[in-house]
């Protein structure tokens, strides 16, 4: 049920690069591609870092505990670290793994 909202690289590309099929210079265009999407899936996150935000003025203005507010703050921690990762991180990780395996020698490619 929840795979639907999972990014993953497209399976075939990936496929390409753990077997080098590709030159450096579409290796590159790969890169800069995943390094788009990647970049653009960070900065929607930011939605859901503004939404916590509201969150936790409510929280304030509602003179809530500090420990209630703590807590607040790590489930929200973990929800925005979550959502990051099945959104942008799994497929810079899938990419940094299939250069390894296909292109050992060619590291400085790897997503940042």
């Amino acid at each position: 049920m929840i795979g639907w909202c999972i990014a993953r690289m497209d399976e075939s590309v990936r496929r390409g690069i753990i077997e080098g099929r590709y030159s450096e210079m579409e290796l590159e265009g790969i890169r800069c591609g995943l390094q788009r999407q990647v970049e653009e899936r960070t900065k929607a996150s930011g939605a859901i870092l503004g939404l916590f935000a509201a969150f936790d003025v409510m929280l304030v203005m509602s003179k809530t505990s500090p420990f209630v507010f703590a807590a607040m703050l790590i489930v929200e921690g973990l929800a925005l670290y979550a959502a990051w990762y099945l959104q942008a991180g799994r497929m810079k990780r899938q990419y940094n793994d299939a250069l390894k395996r296909g292109y050992p020698g060619l590291e400085r490619l790897r997503l940042g």
